[in-house]
């Protein structure tokens, strides 16, 4: 029986290379002058070579949906409720909707370190995910907050050198009169992983919020790689909540990622996934990349 994929991605990989042809034969034959004639060619390679070197980790959690099949890596998160457990904190304060008065508390620090080695199995990333210490609020606020970060971080690189480690949500969340801190935590960070999760269906507001984000990374960071959160679920709290998003305008999300960060980090919760969509599309995205 034939392999429908397999199939399918033949078809697509030779009708790539038939139009990489033609857009080659294009530069030579109309740009005229020798100089010019690799212009068409040259854009073409440097679109492919920009795509196969974007990355895509696999953070969803949904039972049925396997992205490592077609070529994604799994990556890792922490999240902040064990961490609060660990600490003395009731954990169901940690997740969802934080009360305002939440805050994490640090851990002992074997502990801290024994759990980041256990949530570390996937080759990705070891991303950090502590939404009660983003910086905001008042300087003293920020600055234990800041305090705690880097000393969550100098741990997890401890509990698994050489590993890639960053925060998710720091990125984006910082207000500006803390973007000094945000710098100097960054500088201890691998990688910066901020959320681009789908509140509507204007497009253009989130590209909007991609570029503000990009922006601050630049002050902050310059030159270090970010990996955007995408999740292809329209976020709790909004009209659409729960409901996925069309191949169309997930496929538009990814495009948009690879023009602006080094790669993305795919999440979705643990409930069954009833909406395929999105994961053709993603498997054809992740075939177009190799």
């Amino acid at each position: 029986m034939i392999n429908r994929h397999i199939y399918r991605r033949d078809l697509r990989r030779l009708s790539r290379a038939l139009s990489r042809i033609s857009l080659a034969v294009a530069g030579f034959v109309c740009l005229g002058s020798l100089g010019n004639c690799a212009t068409a060619a040259d854009s073409v390679g440097a679109a492919d070579r920009a795509l196969s070197s974007f990355a895509v980790y696999d953070n969803t959690f949904y039972p049925n949906v396997n992205l490592e099949q077609f070529g994604a890596v799994k990556s890792n998160v922490v999240y902040e409720a064990p961490v609060a457990q660990l600490a003395g904190q009731d954990p169901a304060k940690f997740r969802g909707a934080r009360p305002a008065s939440a805050e994490l508390a640090l851990p002992r620090q074997a502990a801290y370190e024994n759990l980041v080695r256990r949530t570390a199995g996937g080759p990705g990333p070891v991303v950090l995910d502590f939404e009660t210490l983003y910086l905001k609020g008042s300087s003293d606020v920020a600055q234990r907050r800041f305090d705690k970060l880097q000393t969550l971080l100098g741990w997890a690189h401890q509990a698994v050198p050489g590993r890639v480690i960053g925060y998710y949500g720091v990125l984006g969340n910082t207000e500006p009169r803390y973007l000094a801190l945000e710098r100097r935590l960054a500088a201890h960070e691998d990688a910066l992983f901020p959320s681009l999760y789908t509140f509507g269906d204007d497009r253009g507001a989130w590209q909007a919020n991609f570029h503000r984000i990009m922006s601050e990374a630049a002050s902050v960071a310059p030159g270090k790689s970010v990996y955007a959160y995408l999740w292809p679920q329209y976020h709790d709290g909004t009209k659409q909540a729960g409901r996925y998003l069309t191949a169309d305008h997930w496929n538009f999300e990814l495009q948009a990622a690879t023009r602006l960060c080094a790669g993305v980090v795919i999440w979705g919760p643990s409930d069954s996934d009833p909406d395929q969509h999105w994961v053709g599309a993603t498997a054809s995205f992740l075939d177009i990349r190799g």
